[in-house]
């Protein structure tokens, strides 16, 4: 037990120091802001691509939409929910067909990120 502990915290700390999130063949570089898939490179807008790395960061965590403007935006932000909404289905969009993670809406609260490999 001791041992996949130490593994898990080791894998966390390499995605700290990396800034990169690899899921199969899908990698989020957080240092270009792109999103790679096999020999296709997408460079997302800032925002959008702070949302769907926060998002891949913790996948299966549910993140309020406040939890997303406050870190995404910042607290001073006079944008409204609806930005999160916005961005979210253009998220959607972009990534229709990337079967290696989805973006759920949980009614009421928020949304979560879940990996699909």
């Amino acid at each position: 037990e001791m041992i996949l502990r130490i593994k898990a915290l080791l894998r966390r700390a390499q995605i700290v120091n990396e800034h990169r999130i690899t899921l199969g063949p899908v990698v989020l570089d957080y240092d270009a802001l792109t999103v790679s898939r096999g020999g296709e490179v997408q460079t997302l807008p800032r925002k959008e691509f702070y949302l769907l790395y926060k998002l891949l960061s913790y996948p299966g965590k549910i993140f309020t939409r406040v939890q997303l403007m406050d870190e995404i935006w910042g607290m001073e932000s006079e944008s409204d929910d609806n930005t999160i909404n916005v961005h979210v289905n253009r998220l959607r969009r972009r990534f229709e067909g990337y079967p290696e993670f989805s973006i759920e809406t949980i009614r009421g609260l928020g949304y979560k990120a879940v990996k699909n490999l």
